[in-house]
């Protein structure tokens, strides 16, 4: 068995462990044990992100209802109507005694956390600051990558999926006509990306995608199914 990788990927998910842990720290102070510092510096960690993660949200949503307010200016009807007044950002206003960094010293609360004697693995799980566990197939051979697979400009291609507790990936690219696999990425978790450059340079090319993790530096399980790409 083994564990995802505890910090979440995304700002949404940042945000609700934030928010969980807000919530919920004090109330493990006694058990763990935790002091009351330690508790203010992990609330203060908490509200540092929640504060700059809201800021940025609202601040973004005030952008886009600009752009449709100068839109409206430009092109609204009926012609000669008043105009409205446009929306004004909010002042950021940052919780006392913020500070930079607070990832690092965040991690390193975790750390301090689980290594307490009163810790329990249901408590991390609470708290969201541990990945629940996986349970790997007995079978290797059931073992295989998921992808979602997109292209952009510049010959990108981008890979989305789940690295199911494996230490790592290899991406692998066959171009239509040929039988050889190049490698074009290999990493520890998503989203990866690569850069194909077609045979023919500035022409379109079709191709196909498949994976296989990575466990102790040697292949796991089985290759993925092929994804169709085309290269632009």
């Amino acid at each position: 068995m083994a564990r995802r990788a505890w910090f979440p990927s995304t700002l949404a998910e940042q945000a609700a462990m934030f928010s969980n842990v807000k919530a919920k720290i004090s109330g493990y102070a006694a058990v763990l044990p935790l002091t009351a510092p330690q508790v203010t510096r992990i609330e203060l960690i908490c509200d540092i992100f929640l504060a700059a993660f809201e800021y940025v949200e609202q601040s973004r949503a005030t952008t886009t209802s600009l752009v449709e307010w100068r839109d409206d200016l430009f092109n609204g009807s009926p012609a000669g109507d008043p105009a409205q007044a446009p929306l004004a950002y909010a002042v950021y206003v940052p919780p006392v005694g913020s500070f930079i960094g607070i990832f690092t010293e965040f991690r390193e609360f975790r750390e301090l956390i689980v290594a307490l004697p009163g810790y329990k693995d249901a408590i991390g799980e609470d708290l969201m600051i541990v990945g629940a566990e996986i349970i790997k197939p007995s079978n290797p051979s059931l073992i295989k990558p998921n992808l979602t697979v997109t292209t952009g400009a510049g010959y990108v291609v981008n890979f989305g999926g789940s690295m199911q507790g494996y230490d790592a990936i290899r991406i692998e690219y066959q171009r239509q006509g040929s039988t050889a696999w190049s490698i074009i990425a290999f990493g520890t978790k998503f989203p990866l990306s690569a850069i194909i450059n077609p045979a023919t340079p500035g022409q379109p090319e079709n191709g196909q995608i498949r994976a296989i993790f990575i466990e102790k530096n040697a292949e796991f399980g089985s290759f993925s199914p092929n994804y169709p790409v085309t290269i632009s």
